[in-house]
């Protein structure tokens, strides 16, 4: 009988030993995420262990479902509830996680040491960013972060497979950088090369468009050519020569964004204004400008940025124009032993926004910035969708370039999982 009682009580020690720690410790990993390494990238080296990393982790949107069902009815035309958007506070309750999945994040994390001052959430506590050595993350997430080199001298820090401990899956949708390869290229090939002016060239002196009177819309014919796009071109072609905004002044707003580098140099815009849309000159120095990840206007950089500007102030003008540069072109540079921004460019900018208020977002974004599908993983391309979703569902259109070379340039439509197999690859 003694020797039962001793059982016992030695068996409610380990439970109440169990109880008492880390919850990594109750648990096995298991991988949450693996995908193949993209072609043209090759690992060079272990990654440097205190190389600093902007690490975002996703938790579970609770009624994301809700939300996308919110979402297809304020924007279907022909349903009731058309244009009836969300609200912040509407969408950040449909997406919240729930208690017991922030709980048990909370002690993963604490398990390791990292103290909750350290976190940065998100409006509705779906995100967490925190900022880590490699070291660290490694033994978080029992992975191993290497330094891969692309063909063209690109170098990112990635990890393209990852763990967590097992009670953890169901709570954790995306922790990044680590699987995404995802290079943005700017999608400007289909462009007319003209002669560069002189810089000492009046504005007056360079190429003119067609003097056309404003009174009424001009002829297709009197605007367009093969020798080049204007902006009366373009508002003749979808009809919006005339158009006069409707909604109160400055209530309506257009975006565009900026990545690798680039920026919008508002001389630039200002001198294609003069000459193509003069009465939207001044629109070249009150565009807000707003500048994500340590971006750095770079007077120097901006050919993909100025052509965005100066087209859509061309068109859109009076409406006003907000520009976001998202920093982190390269990621990485394996000599410099400095902390360097190693961020996923979609996810900085569609967090950053997604906490801003519906006041401060515009109404219309466009992003000309592309990928190959197969570089990025399929869970994380679904946790940005679901991000553009939120932003979707608060009334916001967002148009993406779908790349320049048709079906694909000749040699990249192969596989990318080790099989080298012929197979239509999406931008």
């Amino acid at each position: 009988m003694r020797f039962s009682y001793k059982v016992a009580a030695l068996l409610a020690a380990t439970q109440s030993l169990a109880a008492a720690l880390p919850a990594t410790s109750q648990d096995s990993f298991a991988i949450k995420e693996k995908h193949n390494v993209p072609r043209g990238w090759q690992r060079i080296s272990d990654a440097p262990g205190d190389h600093e990393v902007d690490l975002q982790i996703g938790l579970k949107q609770s009624r994301f479902d809700e939300l996308q069902k919110h979402l297809f009815e304020v924007s279907d035309p022909t349903h009731q509830r058309y244009g009836q958007y969300l609200s912040t506070e509407d969408v950040n309750e449909l997406i919240k996680p729930t208690d017991d999945a922030l709980s048990q994040v909370r002690k993963w994390l604490e398990s390791h040491s990292i103290d909750e001052s350290h976190l940065n959430f998100s409006a509705a506590r779906d995100w967490i960013r925190v900022r880590l050595p490699v070291k660290a993350i490694e033994r978080m997430l029992d992975t191993d972060y290497g330094v891969f080199k692309h063909d063209d001298g690109t170098h990112l820090v990635r990890a393209p497979e990852w763990s967590l401990p097992e009670h953890l899956h169901e709570h954790v949708v995306a922790v990044q950088p680590t699987t995404s390869f995802l290079r943005l290229s700017p999608e400007k090939r289909t462009f007319i090369p003209v002669e560069v002016l002189d810089a000492d060239l009046p504005v007056e002196q360079a190429p003119a468009a067609p003097a056309i009177s404003a009174a009424t819309p001009p002829a297709i014919s009197d605007v367009c050519s093969t020798s080049g796009v204007t902006p009366d071109c373009l508002r003749t072609l979808y009809e919006t020569y005339d158009y006069t905004p409707q909604a109160p002044n400055g209530t309506v707003q257009i975006g565009l964004t900026n990545y690798l580098g680039e920026s919008n140099n508002r001389t630039d815009v200002r001198t294609f204004l003069q000459r193509y849309r003069p009465d939207a000159v001044g629109a070249a120095d009150t565009f807000d400008a707003i500048n994500l990840q340590n971006a750095v206007a770079d007077p120097s950089a901006g050919e993909e940025g100025n052509l965005d500007a100066e087209t859509i102030l061309g068109i859109a003008y009076p409406l006003p124009l907000v520009a976001y540069s998202t920093g982190g072109s390269p990621p990485f540079i394996p000599d410099e032993r400095t902390p360097t921004n190693t961020n996923e460019p979609y996810l900085e900018w569609v967090n950053y926004v997604l906490n801003q208020t519906d006041a401060e977002i515009p109404q219309t974004i466009s992003t000309s910035y592309g990928d190959d599908e197969q570089t990025v993983p399929i869970e994380y391309a679904t946790t940005v969708c679901n991000q553009f979703a939120q932003l979707g569902a608060r009334g916001v259109s967002l148009l993406f370039s779908s790349g320049d070379a048709g079906v694909g340039p000749n040699g990249s439509c192969v596989s990318n999982d080790g099989m080298n197999t012929n197979k239509f690859i999406p931008r």
